[in-house]
């Protein structure tokens, strides 16, 4: 083997070499980053939020990230718990509108 040959070789090695090395650092931050974003969403796990901010979770997170958390879209229909009452578009005639809970329903109304 001549000289150009081998210092060919040489620095084909040190090109290729680095190569795994900078792989692993580069998937150990994104997990970190990764994780760094999925602390927010715990926060939300067991809700439901209003449809545009839903279309925006499912285009960063995915549809297997929301189910995991138990994250949904509200609806016409829908009725979750707020507090002491439930979030409805119209309280029931025996309900009254608990304007202190209210915000955390979005267009809807707290009815206790």
């Amino acid at each position: 083997m001549d000289k150009k040959t081998s210092l060919c070789l040489f620095y084909i090695a040190l090109l290729v070499l680095p190569a795994p090395i900078l792989a692993e650092v580069k998937a150990e931050k994104e997990r970190d980053r990764r994780q760094a974003i999925a602390l927010p969403l715990a926060s939300l796990a067991g809700t439901s939020v209003a449809a545009p901010v839903f279309a925006a979770l499912l285009a960063i997170y995915g549809a297997y990230t929301l189910a995991k958390y138990g994250i949904r879209v509200l609806s016409d229909k829908d009725s979750h718990p707020c507090g002491r009452g439930y979030c409805r578009k119209t309280c029931q005639k025996h309900e009254r509108i608990d304007w202190g809970l209210t915000t955390g329903c979005g267009n809807y109304y707290c009815c206790v």
